[in-house]
């Protein structure tokens, strides 16, 4: 999953900026008149809060992504120190061949 969320994040930047290019290199199609410029106040606000929204998300992607990957990492830490906390089994008896014994 810490790949996955990587990968959204990367993904979803790189797209959002071809979309917000291809839109910009339409040039002005907004016009010189008043409705021209209500219009270009109100895509430029637009145009701004998409740009910070697409970075919130995707640094919100990267984010999940490393907290992924610190609680994968506790978790091995945490197996292995239930591992290392285990009672020690006891050397196993010892076996004489010669006379078919069992000693502790």
């Amino acid at each position: 999953m810490v790949g996955a969320f990587n990968d959204e994040h990367t993904d979803l930047l790189r797209d959002a900026r071809k979309i917000l290019d291809d839109i910009a290199g339409l040039g002005d199609f907004a016009g010189t008149d008043e409705a021209g410029k209500k219009f270009r106040e109100g895509y430029s606000k637009g145009l701004e809060k998409a740009g910070n929204y697409t970075g919130k998300l995707g640094a919100a992607y990267s984010e999940i992504a490393d907290k992924l990957a610190s609680m994968k990492t506790a978790v091995d830490i945490a197996n292995w120190a239930t591992v290392q906390a285990l009672p020690k089994v006891s050397d196993p008896p010892k076996f004489s061949k010669s006379d078919g014994t069992i000693s502790s």
